[in-house]
């Protein structure tokens, strides 16, 4: 699917699967029609790149993070296509968004080292969360409550939604950290770095399982198939997005661009989104 002028660096699906929200440095989002294959919208309202893109869980709003100067995430109506309100208070460019599971929390990431959080019905901020010692790079919330963030401290930090604590530090990446996703039961969680892995931790342990390995480069946005036995990455370098069984940790799919492949996301009836540098996104079934 073309339309794009720059690299996307985020793919989302809706939870009914009708639409797929790409985020990219042309300083757009597009939301396409997944069973038409067609951009229904192109949302402009940022100044810079669109580092990411969610879905709130009833699809009724996309969430995207920029590196605009004003350093804004936006919210948007996916009827009508309107950025409805403008979060404005991180001191750096923001990476990443994710919505808590019932809708009421959205939690942005940034290069000023804080995750916060911002409450749905009121849009104000009503945390600010400040123990990494670099940029935050990405974040996910399960759906018992459990926020994940990663940073290029190289360390995952795991926050009680409620308490607003942290529970828990995931140590072992040895290069910067980048994105992470939990699997719909919230049992797994996995990371990707700038140390070719994407790493697999155990939500019961809080320790790392598997550890995926990449030959080239850097992994990015990562994610689980709906029923949590695969698991997708895409690699900077190799110009692939790889897929592995989860049980057996074994690679039972590559999928091959003509460049470097930023973003991946899973729908829910198990299609793959991918893209990046080609500024094309590719739909896999």
């Amino acid at each position: 699917m073309r339309g794009h002028t720059n690299i996307v660096n985020e793919c989302s699906f809706s939870n009914d699967r009708r639409f797929l929200a790409t985020a990219s440095d042309d300083y757009s989002v597009r939301l396409w029609g997944v069973e038409s294959h067609h951009c229904i919208a192109t949302l402009k309202n940022h100044f810079l790149s669109v580092t990411s893109c969610k879905f709130s869980p009833d699809d009724t709003l996309v969430a995207t993070a920029s590196r605009d100067s004003t350093t804004t995430v936006r919210l948007w109506n996916v009827k009508s296509h309107r950025c409805i309100v403008t979060l404005n208070g991180h001191s750096g460019i923001v990476n990443s968004c994710a919505f808590s599971a019932d809708g009421a929390v959205l939690a942005s990431t940034s290069d000023d080292k804080t995750v916060r959080f911002w409450d749905m019905e009121t849009f104000k901020n009503v945390a600010t969360l400040q123990e990494h010692a670099l940029g935050v790079t990405g974040c996910d919330i399960s759906k018992g409550g459990i926020l994940a963030s990663i940073s290029w401290d190289k360390i995952i930090r795991l926050w009680d939604m409620n308490s607003q604590q942290c529970i828990s530090e995931l140590k072992g990446h040895t290069h910067w950290g980048h994105k992470c996703h939990f699997s719909a039961d919230g049992a797994l969680l996995a990371s990707t770095s700038g140390d070719k892995t994407v790493r697999l931790w155990d939500m019961r342990t809080r320790r790392s399982i598997a550890t995926l390995t990449h030959s080239k480069g850097t992994t990015y946005q990562c994610s689980f198939s709906s029923d949590g036995s695969l698991i997708a990455a895409a690699c900077w370098r190799e110009n692939v997005a790889q897929v592995w069984d989860v049980k057996s940790l074994r690679c039972i799919a590559t999928l091959q661009h003509d460049h470097w492949v930023a973003s991946c996301s899973f729908s829910s009836n198990g299609m793959i989104a991918t893209a990046g540098g080609d500024c094309r996104v590719h739909l896999w079934q």
